[in-house]
């Protein structure tokens, strides 16, 4: 009986949960976990108070939920575009651009996956292990300078970060263009390597402009 319970009670555990996500994607969208209230995500779901706490501890790991799928479905669209690229370098260009598209394509989200922190600054985080694997093979065919192994990989998320950023601010595909262009230029020489304007130029075309 208690399983039967339990069973019915599952599909509005999964309702409320979703509520809640949906809600607090709306807010952090506007504004700062730390200026919203858990008063203000329950009642943006329509749920009770007390439900919030029965999936989430606190706030900061409510919104890092959030920024944490919204990743996590641009690290997938990554995949799926390098799928078949082998090059470091290539896919590297490639994964940045599916970045920028995405803050053309849905700012909303983008602001939101901005917010996130553990992620950001966390180089071994589980998220970041394609980068990581595309530095570590970088620097061992000899494409990337010795130092990206240690420091590359929070020096690419940090740019990428940027660029987005700038990429909301703006939002005119030319200039969007001419700046991931540009960041991209820059990335490749702080990591070593020289002459990627092709790599540079296709990604976009395919990526940016193409989608």
């Amino acid at each position: 009986m208690i399983a039967k319970t339990a069973s019915r009670q599952e599909p509005r555990r999964l309702r409320t949960r979703a509520a809640l996500l949906e809600a607090g994607a709306e807010l952090l969208a506007q504004r700062p976990i730390d200026a919203i209230a858990v008063n203000d995500i329950v009642d943006a779901a329509g749920v009770a108070k007390g439900s919030f706490f029965n999936h989430f501890q606190d706030k900061d790991a409510f919104a890092a939920e959030i920024s944490a799928e919204i990743r996590a479905h641009v690290e997938a669209r990554v995949t799926a575009v390098n799928a078949n690229v082998t090059d470091p370098a290539v896919r590297m260009a490639r994964a940045m651009c599916v970045f920028v598209q995405f803050a053309l394509s849905d700012a909303k989200r983008a602001h939101i996956m901005l917010r996130g922190r553990e992620w950001a600054a966390d180089g071994e985080h589980p998220i970041n292990a394609g980068l990581r694997a595309d530095i570590d093979q970088g620097v061992a065919a000899g494409q990337f300078a010795g130092r990206a192994k240690t420091a590359g990989i929070l020096y690419v998320i940090g740019l990428c970060q940027v660029l987005m950023m700038a990429v909301l601010s703006r939002r005119e595909l030319a200039e969007c263009q001419r700046l991931t262009a540009e960041l991209l230029a820059l990335t490749f020489t702080g990591l070593g390597l020289a002459h990627a304007e092709a790599i540079i130029e296709n990604a976009i075309d395919e990526i940016v402009v193409g989608a």
